[in-house]
């Protein structure tokens, strides 16, 4: 039993034969002409000893985030009351397709009272952060002890800042900074 594939990209609502020829399995239908047609984008799959049709899906449903999922990003504009964060990541997925912007306001920021996000945050800090609305740009909130930052860079040498107690320090240099850090902060680095 060979399975013959012709690997034909095709779009929804495209003809691909008659039912006379194949029967659809997944991925196709047929109309009320007689024609197969898809359903997705995918590629053809033909088994012509069972004469079956399977189109493979090959763009899955993109990963969006959604309230209450926790997300991912760099944080890459920064200013005293907002961070801007390129978000890559949702509820620990990663993919290609990931690129939405996150907007962090200083009162989403700590459990604490933050005057300025200077004070807790970097350009170029990776960030874990809740989703708290539905569009993009979503606003996002680093309160809970799970969130924050969880890896920091040094801001004199630029190296990859380590954990003791609540600060971060540079194990080349020896500069010490002050984030709102992750409390998994040290499974990341």
């Amino acid at each position: 039993m060979k399975l013959s594939s012709r690997n034909k990209l095709v779009l929804p609502g495209d003809a691909i034969g008659v039912e006379e020829e194949f029967i659809p399995v997944s991925g196709a239908y047929v109309d009320t002409g007689g024609f197969i047609r898809s359903m997705i984008i995918g590629l053809t799959s033909i088994d012509v000893f069972k004469k079956t049709l399977v189109i493979k899906k090959i763009i899955d449903k993109p990963i969006v985030p959604k309230q209450g999922d926790i997300v991912e990003g760099v944080i890459s504009s920064l200013s005293d009351d907002i961070a801007f964060v390129d978000i890559y990541a949702v509820n620990n997925r990663y993919d290609k397709s990931i690129d939405f912007t996150g907007v962090l306001h200083v009162s989403q920021a700590s459990q604490e009272f933050v005057k300025s996000l200077f004070d807790i945050f970097r350009l170029g800090d990776v960030v874990r952060a809740k989703v708290l609305n539905n569009n993009n740009p979503f606003q996002l909130t680093t309160k809970d002890p799970v969130l924050g930052v969880i890896v920091a860079y040094c801001s004199l040498c630029g190296n990859v800042l380590y954990r003791r107690d609540d600060r971060l320090v540079c194990s080349v240099c020896g500069n010490i900074e002050n984030r709102k850090i992750s409390i998994k902060y040290y499974m990341y680095v």
